[in-house]
């Protein structure tokens, strides 16, 4: 990952924030595919507020120059817009299967 080259002043602090919000998102990812479709909204607004909170830890990475812009744009451009899309899909679809239960 990515975190390997930060210098060594951020790979503890903000690099270990980014490890663990990225594996937090996955984990969310699985606990909400694990829940009743009625169930599953709840899940993925906390999966959101967990991948809001990623990407801002990876602006600061560019914003204090511990990656390029070019970098952060390869990782916007081809991870964060389209994750983002999915969980707003995710989100929708969760939103008509609870109206469809009730």
């Amino acid at each position: 990952m990515m975190v390997k080259n930060f210098p060594k002043e951020y790979k503890f602090t903000l690099g270990g924030d980014i490890c663990s919000l990225a594996w937090e998102c996955l984990d969310l990812v699985l606990e909400a595919n694990a829940l009743d479709n009625t169930k599953k909204k709840e899940k993925i607004l906390e999966l959101s507020t967990s991948f809001d909170k990623l990407k801002l830890r990876i602006r600061l990475a560019q914003e204090v120059n511990i990656i390029s812009i070019g970098q952060f744009s390869h990782i916007q451009e081809n991870y964060l817009i389209e994750i983002g899309r999915m969980i707003g899909g995710f989100l929708k679809w969760s939103e008509n299967a609870r109206e469809v239960a009730v």
